[in-house]
């Protein structure tokens, strides 16, 4: 007769890898944990996938419903279940101990079916395990509290006007490096698509000046001197954002422009 067998389960020797293994700051449990001794495994995964949002409502006199006043996305909860099968009791406390270790400080953590995404949680705790069970499973609890899920860094070594192509699903507030070939006082950068523009103007020159939009500063020379005193008041930091098949424009034209960004997906 033949058996077949789900990723993650064992009935005899045969044994597929779970297709959602835990990694926490770079590492793997599954491939870490395991061994003769123990075999540490990712089963079950929750509260990746459906968005929730924290809406703020008032009922306004006289009209029937609510208003809505506010719409944000809400910290979520990710429960992963591991099992642990172990030869005894010493080994299953020596992987558990390990496992600590990696939970205490752990800011962010990936699964191997969405290899390319980082989630930003701290580990909350879970269901505690039964110190005399050489085999059996638990839940891990991480609080998801920037509920986006980020893509690796990209760069693009941009041409002014340039169509860009961002992989994200939402817009975002990039990395930006204008190099001038000499040493000038004033500059504006302006995204055409959205009409929004960064304006800059200082008595001291530098040829290079870095835009960093969602840490909100802006520094200028090789040696990231604090540039905030020469941007315009009326600029649109705060708001500038990029997307797919959005132009930039840099005045003066300078000799190069680097744009690095993380993409985000829902």
């Amino acid at each position: 007769m033949i058996e077949f067998e789900l990723p993650g389960e064992r009935t005899g020797g045969l044994h597929l890898p779970s297709p959602h293994q835990l990694i926490v700051e770079g590492t793997n449990i599954d491939e870490t944990l395991s061994d003769i001794n123990c075999i540490v495994e990712t089963t079950n995964v929750t509260g990746r996938q459906l968005n929730s949002y924290d809406i703020q409502t008032s009922t306004p006199a006289g009209y029937d419903g609510l208003m809505v006043l506010s719409k944000r996305m809400a910290s979520k909860t990710i429960s992963v279940t591991v099992e642990i099968d172990a030869v005894d009791t010493s080994v299953l406390k020596e992987k558990l101990s390990a496992l600590n270790g990696l939970l205490k400080h752990a800011k962010h953590i990936r699964f191997s079916d969405e290899a390319n995404l980082t989630y930003y949680v701290v580990y909350e705790g879970g269901s505690i395990p039964d110190d005399e069970a050489e085999k059996q499973s638990f839940v891990l609890d991480f609080l998801w509290h920037d509920p986006l899920k980020y893509r690796d860094e990209h760069t693009i070594n941009y041409t002014s006007a340039q169509i860009l192509s961002i992989e994200s699903s939402e817009p975002v507030q990039p990395y930006i490096e204008i190099k001038f070939d000499t040493g000038i006082k004033e500059w504006s950068l302006r995204n055409t698509t959205t009409d929004l523009n960064i304006n800059y103007s200082h008595e001291n020159v530098s040829s290079v000046y870095r835009l960093y939009l969602e840490d909100q500063t802006l520094t200028k020379n090789v040696t990231e001197t604090d540039a905030m005193d020469g941007l315009n008041i009326e600029s649109d930091m705060e708001e500038f954002t990029v997307k797919t098949g959005d132009q930039l424009v840099v005045t003066p034209t300078p000799a190069s422009i680097t744009i690095k960004y993380r993409g985000v997906s829902l």
